[in-house]
């Protein structure tokens, strides 16, 4: 049977953002039945687990992103750091790491809010421009939300690092810099294990975040394409949202669970549709549904670990991201070329298989415990001659 693809709901694509529970027994891969034990995995389904558990291990060492850097070249320096929008949590906290990773070379950190608002982007490319600032670090925007300011940034000759939105790009490697988890990547882990959950046979429900071209090119090449390519048995529904329209998730949802009673899973692009989802589910009376979803935050590994609706998660070191991207801005500024694939270890899928080893508190979640013991923090430190 060819995979069958159908687009429920609304999605218009609108200004660039990066986005950023009902309770069953987990049955484990191979079954989606919570009562049965699993089953032997078909081809498919083994193969996207072997993907899953590869995913599912710690980083327990540091390895530098490139060799050693004077990090003291930003001393007294002020550094630009504008996130498309403090209101997202993910992205205040990575501004939180870089504001303290800079710190331990002297640098001061300006932060400038985007506020979603491509005005706001601009004005805020222009106030780093006035403060001949040493290096701009924007995270969450990428260059067609202000493309006439970035280009200012650029003949002004102000090193930039674009964290979080996408992976390397054309830039000149003296000017700029890219720093992601691979967000393609991290859709893909959840992928898989949807397809290894249900043993290649998986009737789910996708909600796709069409805010930006990259949000669309995380789901479609990270999901669908995987679905289309790896899982010929499975059905896919597609919910397209924007994030101007998530007080209409929980319709959608339930919607999609009442007209297809076959839907066995949900997978949730972003965190920030979980609470949506728990809507939906319980709208439609389907607390048999499995969840998975991507970022990996607090409230989300706690659902998994106490046995509720989601079944798998997919996060990154966010604390970390905040120190690459000061690393990237550290190389910058003192003119050398950062790391333009930056393979970013601190990812990881959290299943019922490790979640117990897992200590869910703010605290555990603030120290990047849960992704391994690599002291990467330290590890920057001796790169920069700071420690």
């Amino acid at each position: 049977m060819m995979n069958n693809l159908r687009a429920l709901g609304v999605g218009v694509a609108v200004a660039s953002m990066i986005a950023l529970a009902g309770c069953s027994t987990d049955a484990g891969p191979g079954t989606t039945d919570p009562g049965q034990p699993p089953a032997e995995l078909s081809a498919a389904a083994q193969a996207a687990q072997d993907i899953v558990d590869a995913a599912s291990v710690a980083a327990d060492d540091f390895v530098a992103p490139g060799p050693a850097v004077d990090g003291s070249a930003l001393a007294g320096k002020t550094v630009y750091f504008i996130p498309m929008a403090l209101q997202i949590p993910l992205l205040s906290s990575v501004g939180e790491s870089v504001t303290t990773a800079l710190g331990n070379v002297g640098a001061s950190v300006q932060v400038c809010d985007a506020n979603l608002n491509p005005a706001d982007a601009s004005s805020c490319l222009s106030q780093a421009i006035d403060a001949d600032a040493a290096v701009v670090i924007t995270a969450g925007i990428p260059e067609e939300f202000a493309p006439t300011s970035f280009a200012q940034l650029s003949a002004a000759g102000i090193p930039w690092v674009q964290g979080i939105t996408a992976p390397a790009g054309a830039g000149d490697p003296s000017q700029v810099a890219y720093v992601t988890a691979d967000n393609v990547k991290l859709q893909s882990w959840a992928t898989n294990w949807v397809i290894a959950d249900s043993d290649a046979q998986a009737n789910v429900l996708v909600i796709k975040l069409t805010d930006s071209a990259a949000t669309t090119a995380w789901a479609d090449y990270g999901i669908l394409a995987v679905y289309e390519q790896a899982c010929p048995d499975c059905t896919v529904e597609i919910v397209e949202i924007n994030s101007g329209q998530l007080d209409r998730l929980p319709s959608l949802v339930s919607s999609a669970l009442v007209a297809h009673p076959e839907i066995t899973h949900i997978q949730s692009q972003f965190d920030q549709f979980l609470p949506a989802v728990s809507q939906g589910t319980q709208s439609a009376a389907r607390d048999d549904v499995r969840v998975v979803s991507v970022d990996g935050l607090l409230s989300t590994l706690q659902d998994l670990e106490a046995g509720g609706s989601v079944k798998a998660s997919v996060g990154y070191n966010i604390d970390a991201i905040g120190w690459y991207i000061a690393d990237a801005a550290v190389r910058l500024g003192a003119g050398v070329e950062p790391v333009q694939n930056l393979d970013f270890p601190f990812r990881r899928a959290f299943t019922s298989q490790n979640i117990g080893a897992l200590t869910l508190t703010a605290d555990a979640q603030e120290s990047g415990e849960w992704f391994g013991s690599a002291d990467y923090r330290s590890g920057f430190l001796e790169l920069w001659g700071a420690n």
